[in-house]
């Protein structure tokens, strides 16, 4: 499009298109978070490989032009679910870690969270497992996925700071990189538990990760070091 010959600005058309975008969503009558929630079902129930974008829109009975009016294409669709599954694993958790207070009681109640919302959410567990998969295929550190795994990881590592410089845990704890082993035994159990449902006990095995962690301060006096 040209005005007297020349062409518009290339800013010009993205301010264009967020208006656009701004007026779909004032315009949203529940569309949007049903195409989410509907990607999400397919997401657990068949893959991401399997989710195709007319299985979308039937399952949220909305016309398939849905899903490029309000999310551009089935990707941008797809990376809105995902993000939505992991969020809804992690909010409660990531409250409770943010909370003032005791820092072992918030670890502890975050842990609780996490076995009371797994149970409550275990036949959703396939899409969390979806996420890492995701994830493990997407470098893109800004997706929404990547930022909120960040977070949580980001307070996970202030309790462990706090819990460090209270003397409740060893000095040689290092806090990104506890938080980081925390995750990556949380997502190997949610695994594990979706693969062999009847012969792993998740409670059990974040009881005894958290209570190695808090005795391990115990044993050292709180305050112990490399040497």
């Amino acid at each position: 499009m040209t005005s007297r010959g020349l062409a518009i600005p290339l800013s010009y058309e993205r301010m264009t298109t967020g208006v656009q975008r701004r007026s779909r969503d004032s315009r949203d009558t529940g569309t949007r978070t049903q195409l989410v929630e509907a990607a999400q079902a397919c997401l657990r129930s068949h893959g991401l490989a399997h989710t195709s974008s007319r299985a979308i829109a039937d399952a949220a009975g909305a016309n398939l032009g849905a899903i490029t009016y309000y999310f551009g294409s089935k990707d941008h669709l797809v990376a809105a679910a995902l993000a939505e599954e992991l969020r809804s694993w992690t909010r409660p958790v990531i409250d409770l870690l943010a909370d003032a207070g005791d820092p072992a009681t918030r670890l502890l109640e975050a842990v609780n969270t996490l076995n009371e919302t797994f149970e409550q959410q275990r036949d959703r567990a396939p899409g969390l497992l979806e996420v890492f998969l995701h994830a493990a295929r997407d470098p893109d550190t800004s997706s929404p996925v990547a930022q909120i795994w960040s977070n949580l990881r980001a307070q996970l590592a202030g309790v462990i700071t706090e819990l460090r410089d209270t003397g409740s845990i060893p000095g040689w704890v290092a806090p990104d990189a506890m938080a980081a082993l925390i995750l990556a035994v949380g997502a190997g159990t949610v695994v594990t538990a979706t693969v062999q449902p009847d012969r792993v006990d998740h409670r059990a095995i974040a009881a005894q990760f958290a209570s190695l962690l808090l005795a391990a301060g115990t044993r050292s006096g709180g305050h112990g070091g490399t040497e």
